[in-house]
């Protein structure tokens, strides 16, 4: 990559529009849920926001880690894939997440169809679904501990 990546957090609640306009499967994420937190993070090159992953898990009680959280969506702009970014965003996102759950899923149905993130993945350490013997998983999973 020629330019350094920069990350910013956006709590639950706050998807700016130009986010939205920049990544329009951001709308179809619900955050209305009350008992479920909803934060995303977004990478930005040269100031502009280029992959975004949106992260769902139970509301923390005074601090306290939750047993999972879901990575819902991780998505790179058409212009800046096979870049290392995803990889890049997976990694702060996998950072972050260690500092709220003890495991870090990612549902089947944002992998199906999808080569580039299934092979990103399985080179990230995920278990993919049924590879830790539980026969009614769907989720690719990563312990963070």
């Amino acid at each position: 990559m020629d330019s350094a990546i920069s990350f910013t957090l956006i709590p639950t609640g706050q998807v700016p529009e130009y986010l939205l306009s920049r990544f329009p499967s951001l709308a179809n994420i619900s955050d209305t849920i009350s008992d479920l937190e909803v934060p995303m993070l977004v990478a930005e090159k040269q100031g502009e926001p280029v992959a975004v992953a949106v992260l769902q898990h139970a509301k923390r009680h005074s601090g306290i880690m939750v047993e999972d959280a879901t990575l819902t969506l991780l998505e790179v702009d058409q212009a800046s894939r096979l870049q290392g970014i995803g990889k890049t965003l997976l990694n702060a996102l996998e950072a972050y997440a260690a500092t709220v759950a003890c495991e870090l899923k990612v549902d089947c149905g944002a992998v199906i169809g999808r080569k580039p993130m299934q092979s990103l993945l399985t080179n990230s350490g995920y278990q993919p679904p049924f590879a830790c013997g539980e026969t009614k998983t769907t989720t690719w999973k990563k312990s963070l501990v």
